[in-house]
């Protein structure tokens, strides 16, 4: 029983990856952002050396996602039904 707990134990305390913790400082940092810029500036610090596994995934998903969002909200909205745009010039 007690070496369940050591291996057990062992394993907990082994599963922290420092570069988890920081991919996931970063995420948090471009999700932050009101800006599209301000995430992109942010994701200029993930490093290039990041191992690839299923939480740095996920982590790296979460990014992309929230920089989607940014810049979906900042792209112009303009199409053939907008009233905003200058009607064409008639010959």
């Amino acid at each position: 029983m007690s070496r369940w707990l050591v291996l057990s134990l062992a394993l907990a305390a082994g599963c922290r990856d420092p570069g988890i913790e920081k991919l996931g400082g970063i995420r948090d940092r471009v999700c932050a952002c009101k800006t599209a810029s301000c995430a992109e500036d942010a994701m200029k610090a993930v490093p290039v050396d990041v191992t690839s596994n299923h939480k740095s995934q996920k982590i790296a998903r979460e990014m992309m996602d929230c920089l989607a969002l940014l810049y979906e909200k900042e792209r112009p909205v303009t199409g053939p039904d907008d009233q905003s745009a200058p009607a064409p010039a008639t010959p």
